[in-house]
């Protein structure tokens, strides 16, 4: 992972794709779980802090002092080694006094100041000054180290699960879920990456959890969590925004631009190319367009049929129309993309694959990085929430389970709770019952998530 993410890293997606094809297509979650009825109060247990948790404060600027005068914590590499492993192995092998006495404990400093910034009230990331000046180049330096509190998050999680004191691993999950939302609220769409990223971190232990005997029904804490758990209204307005104010700043539509303004602009594309790892040459590509006079003929119709006036146009330089096109050409590209995001899944997919299929004229800086990355955003997304949505029905299943003398369903329809759908699908999620063992999973979004759920005794 980058030790600085600019914001233009969320571009590299179809890349690192390509570099994880031959990652799992398939996660398999094997759980045994005693019967469990619904908690009384219904929302007794809670999996986001509760506003009465609450006090007034920004959180960014709170997390950061997870960080001061903890070097040997963060830094020293053989704990840094400890706790990727402590994060994966086995929750039976932990060496729970050890990762105790290394400071992955309830009441140590990093840990002290993430409970208290998870529950402070007005995440405020202050860059937006410095995103419309610096664009696709903005540095997010703090990003990384957020995951990596979290990651430290997950060990302590795991102990407080493994030591089945459950309030406290509710607690820590409160504080790992206020830290995905909290990541959720930058303007980028990497940060918004990161968010689902850590979210996603946090449910594992929660699947532990509820294997420990005793652990309480969770599925109205799950149920009352928001839908969708990230938004990315706020990154794609920055994703749209941080080009059209950088690259094209100096660019104008009411007077010729001079040759001084064309090179500022090149340099800004060549930059952003370069950043986004486009295997591309802009000076080729402007050298044969300023040449094409048929291409100049139509761009120049494009912008007058846009609302310019024909006089005007006729006044623009070569590479004056060529920017325009292309800023035209973007807007509109990345607004296909764009007007998807908020939908639910299941309706975004097929606008997001039509729009990448579009994509099929020459080599054009913005609009080819214009729809790169977005279904594989709202992909994330989306396999977040059905995740959430998994684990609400096999709480539903211990519910059941409580009332029905350790027996499973038949069928979901059985359960009298209001069960989420499936959010890629719109649909109910798959079931059947196999002996003793519910298998449960939704649609598969590269990769294909199922819950094997055998009630114990």
């Amino acid at each position: 992972m980058w030790r600085t993410l600019p914001v233009c890293a969320w571009l590299l997606l179809p890349s690192l794709a390509v570099r994880a094809a031959d990652a799992p297509k398939e996660m398999v979650i094997r759980l045994t779980v005693q019967p469990m009825p619904l908690p009384k109060p219904a929302l007794k247990y809670q999996l986001l802090p509760e506003l009465r948790e609450m006090n007034p404060g920004n959180p960014i600027q709170a997390y950061y002092k997870c960080f001061a005068e903890q070097h040997n914590f963060w830094k020293n590499k053989e704990i840094v080694q400890k706790r990727e492993n402590w994060q994966t192995m086995p929750l039976r092998d932990l060496p729970l006094e050890e990762i105790r006495k290394s400071g992955h404990a309830r009441g140590s400093n990093p840990f002290r100041f993430a409970d208290h910034a998870a529950r402070l009230d007005s995440p405020d990331w202050q860059i937006l000054v410095e995103f419309k000046r610096d664009g696709p180049l903005l540095l997010l330096p703090d990003v990384q180290q957020l995951r990596e509190l979290a990651a430290a998050l997950k060990v302590r999680f795991r102990v407080e699960v493994a030591d089945r004191h459950f309030d406290d691993a509710l607690a820590t999950a409160k504080t790992m879920l206020a830290l995905s939302r909290h990541l959720g609220e930058n303007p980028t769409l990497i940060c918004e990456l990161v968010a689902i990223a850590v979210g996603s971190l946090a449910l594992g232990p929660i699947d532990e959890m509820i294997e420990q005997p005793g652990c309480p029904n969770l599925f109205w804490a799950l149920t009352d969590l928001p839908r969708p758990f990230i938004d990315l209204h706020k990154g794609v307005q920055g994703d749209r925004m941080m080009i059209t104010t950088d690259v094209f700043a100096s660019l104008t539509d009411d007077a010729p631009m001079n040759e001084s303004q064309g090179q500022n602009i090149l340099e800004r594309l060549r930059r952003l190319v370069k950043e986004a790892q486009v295997n591309a040459d802009v000076d080729e590509w402007m050298k044969k367009l300023s040449q094409d006079e048929d291409y100049l003929r139509q761009a120049r119709k494009r912008l007058i049929d846009s609302g310019l006036t024909e006089a005007k146009v006729k006044q623009f330089p070569a590479p004056q129309v060529i920017f325009l096109d292309e800023k035209r050409e973007f807007l509109v590209y990345r607004d296909e993309c764009r007007k998807a995001m908020s939908l639910p899944y299941w309706q975004a997919e097929p606008i997001l694959t039509v729009f990448d299929s579009r994509r099929q004229r020459p080599f054009a800086p913005l609009s080819w990085l214009g729809g790169m990355g977005y279904l594989k955003v709202k992909t994330a997304q989306t396999r977040l929430d059905q995740r959430i949505a998994l684990l609400s029905c096999v709480e539903a299943l211990r519910m059941y389970a409580a009332e029905h003398d350790g027996k499973l369903p038949a069928k979901l329809d059985d359960i009298r709770l209001p069960l989420p759908v499936d959010p890629a699908a719109g649909k109910p999620f798959s079931y059947k019952v196999d002996g003793k063992t519910a298998h449960l999973q939704g649609v598969s979004l590269g990769l294909q998530v199922r819950y094997e759920v055998t009630i114990g005794n």
